[in-house]
């Protein structure tokens, strides 16, 4: 895990980290306010959405305002459940202000067909979450072969 400050910006790269891990080392650091919580400019959600390493209670207690997701959909990443979660979970008791999710792929950068029909649920999912509340979220999806991120 790295936590990165620069200025007023901050950034969590969170890897391949579990979630209990990633909360015990910001506790450690100090990086938590009173109630046990952080919010983040950018968070590099941990591995690849997987549902193993997310937990609803992460989810309520680390925030940002720009959430990378670094899958493919192989092995159904990242997974619908959790994007959901963080959707609904930002929408109900998060921060009001406006949130982003970055994908780093989407349906044509997929790799191949059984991933490719994973990243149409995905799409499918946030689009209907854009489409209810467009002025919170929004969304965007690999277009070229790389993706840049101005921070």
């Amino acid at each position: 895990m790295l936590y990165v400050k620069e200025g007023k910006k901050t950034l969590l790269l969170t890897g391949d980290g579990h979630y209990i891990d990633i909360l015990k080392g910001l506790e450690q650091r100090g990086l938590l306010d009173a109630d046990g919580n952080l919010h983040v400019n950018f968070l590099k959600v941990q591995h690849h959405g997987s549902e193993h390493n997310t937990h609803a209670d992460f989810i309520q207690r680390i925030t940002a305002d720009q959430y990378i997701f670094c899958g493919n959909g192989a092995h159904k990443n990242p997974d619908l459940e959790v994007l959901d979660m963080m959707i609904n979970e930002r929408l109900m008791h998060g921060p009001t202000s406006p949130f982003k999710f970055w994908f780093n792929s989407s349906v044509e950068k997929a790799g191949n067909e059984q991933n490719a029909e994973h990243m149409r649920k995905v799409v499918a999912l946030v689009e209907t979450a854009g489409r209810a509340v467009p002025d919170r979220f929004s969304y965007q999806f690999l277009k070229r072969s790389n993706l840049s991120i101005r921070i």
